[in-house]
């Protein structure tokens, strides 16, 4: 059969032809994607109108260097992207003299395919050539200055080629949207683009910059990153975690960072007592304040059940299990009728009886009375209130009434 002669002959362009126009489409993929078809059948193939016929030139090495040339005009936008992804292939490959053509005509299809009006295009010829020495910077710089991040990013983060003065002039003269990030990913950066990255006030790409750790930033572009930190919570940690940070910068960022960032802070090693004494003054005040929080979703929680009735033993019980005391305090308030404050003056008496009728009052069970009792009231083990008969409440309405009725609300 004709695809088996394909496979294995090489024929030349003249024995060839004829077998070509008579064959079908699989004979002549077969034959494009042969790395042993002679040059000038595979330039024949680039005329052909299977697409698939085509796309197996682009993707075979041995293809000559104006087939490749040719396919970089091809109107199938998967022909040129796999011609750009076998151009980053080629190229380590051509730098002996006497390839020296086949270089230049290599060169030549990078070119035209870094001009490609199809993006996709584009970016697989970056994607292929991101790390490439084997290419002219001219080349280099203009996909780095392409419209398209998708283009522009890989050859930012990655080319070799660039030198730091590179980076800050491209910086300078303005990157596409959303591809500053990447240079800011860049291994090994030089201070002078941290510098250039941190002037341009952009805050992703700031915080890949913070997030680089190997990436060189001066102590004093830190301490200016700190200073605008407050209003971008996005920079707090990458800021923390620097360790060029200044202690001066420490005490700056103290007053709005998060309690676990500050006492991530507070553990480093050779802090003046200045910074220690900041440090551990906005860790007792971030406690104060998540206290505060906590207590308010407590008993927003807590007012949100009683709505739907579903305030009861079993709620009370498992909050007081997890130690939820402002929504237990919340949860007693509204169900006796009282104000936080008022049950918050019962609890501080550490009376047992007291918190007891105080549990009767908001229509819980005596189980319930004796949590109470033990988690929120702190009654000493051998005051404890115990229930009458395992269950029961062991006071009478009228005793139990009697024990809070004087209790001002």
């Amino acid at each position: 059969m004709m695809a088996d002669d394909a496979r294995a002959t090489t024929p030349d362009y003249s024995e060839a032809k004829p077998l070509l126009l008579r064959g079908d489409a699989a004979d002549r993929v077969a034959l494009a994607g042969n790395p042993e078809t002679q040059p000038e059948v595979l330039y024949y193939l680039v005329d052909d109108d299977d697409e698939g016929v085509r796309l197996a030139v682009a993707s075979n090495d041995a293809a000559p260097g104006l087939a490749n040339l040719k396919l970089t005009e091809d109107d199938a936008d998967d022909v040129r992207i796999e011609l750009a992804r076998k151009i980053g292939r080629l190229l380590p490959e051509l730098k002996a003299e006497k390839k020296k053509k086949l270089r230049e005509l290599t060169i030549q299809a990078l070119e035209k395919l870094s001009e490609d009006q199809l993006p996709a295009v584009r970016a697989a010829l970056a994607e292929a050539v991101k790390t490439s020495r084997d290419i002219p910077k001219d080349s280099v710089m203009k996909l780095a200055q392409d419209v398209e991040a998708i283009v522009a990013a890989p050859i930012l983060e990655y080319s070799p080629l660039l030198s730091d003065a590179d980076l800050v002039e491209l910086i300078a003269a303005g990157v596409t949207i959303g591809a500053l990030p990447a240079i800011a990913r860049r291994h090994d950066l030089g201070a002078e683009v941290g510098d250039a990255i941190v002037a341009t006030a952009d805050m992703p790409s700031i915080a890949a910059l913070l997030h680089n750790k190997s990436a060189t930033i001066r102590a004093r572009t830190l301490d200016n990153v700190a200073e605008e930190a407050e209003r971008f919570e996005e920079l707090h940690e990458p800021v923390v975690m620097r360790p060029e940070l200044s202690q001066r910068a420490m005490r700056r960022i103290a007053s709005f960072i998060s309690r676990s960032l500050l006492e991530q802070l507070s553990e480093r090693g050779g802090l003046d007592n200045k910074t220690r004494r900041v440090l551990a003054e906005a860790v007792s005040e971030r406690l104060s304040e998540d206290r505060d929080a906590d207590g308010k979703l407590d008993a927003d929680f807590a007012e949100h059940l009683a709505r739907q009735g579903k305030l009861d033993d079993e709620v009370l019980r498992s909050a007081l299990e997890k130690n939820r005391r402002s929504f237990v305090i919340r949860a007693l308030a509204l169900l006796a009728g009282r104000s936080d404050a008022g049950v918050e003056r019962i609890m501080e008496m550490q009376n047992a009886k007291a918190t007891t009728a105080l549990v009767w009052e908001a229509g819980l069970s005596m189980r319930t009375a004796l949590m109470v009792q033990q988690r929120v009231a702190k009654v000493a083990p051998s005051q404890i209130l115990p229930a009458r008969n395992g269950v029961d409440f062991p006071m009478t309405p009228e005793e139990m009434e009697i024990q809070i009725a004087h209790i001002a609300d």
